[in-house]
């Protein structure tokens, strides 16, 4: 919806390995993505976390504000700033569909937990059915 054309699809090599997250905390131009492309009112910049970095490419898993049981919530202590946060952080909550971004789009705001990151390659992994592929 605020997007001129979408985005080629990542190639099959793109795709992550479940077994690691990269973990780093980013924010991604709305433009870029197309999870909450069909937003009544448009914002400019969605938090996300990295997956994996691919050449220009960037995993992007986008999060929203709003509570999803089908997402992994994420609370505002569960990763370290690079610099104090101007508003105070709230919960977030990671979509399970990655999104290839170009990287020199990104803006880092931090890195998530290394426990965190096991645990969100675990979540992913139990949402392909155990597979590692």
């Amino acid at each position: 919806m605020f997007r001129q054309k979408p985005l080629p699809s990542p190639a099959p090599d793109l795709a992550p390995s479940t077994d690691w997250a990269h973990g780093f905390h980013y924010l991604a131009p709305q433009t870029a993505l197309l999870f909450g492309s069909d937003r009544r009112e448009p914002k400019a910049w969605r938090p996300g976390v990295s997956l994996a970095r691919r050449g220009a490419f960037t995993l992007l898993l986008p999060a929203t504000r709003r509570p999803n049981p089908e997402f992994f919530h994420l609370k505002p202590d569960d990763w370290f700033p690079r610099r104090p946060p101007p508003k105070l952080p709230t919960d977030g909550y990671l979509s399970h569909q990655y999104e290839a971004v170009f990287h020199d789009r990104l803006i880092e705001l931090g890195v998530l937990r290394h426990d965190l990151r096991i645990d969100i390659a675990a979540w992913l992994q139990r949402r392909r059915g155990g597979d590692n592929d």
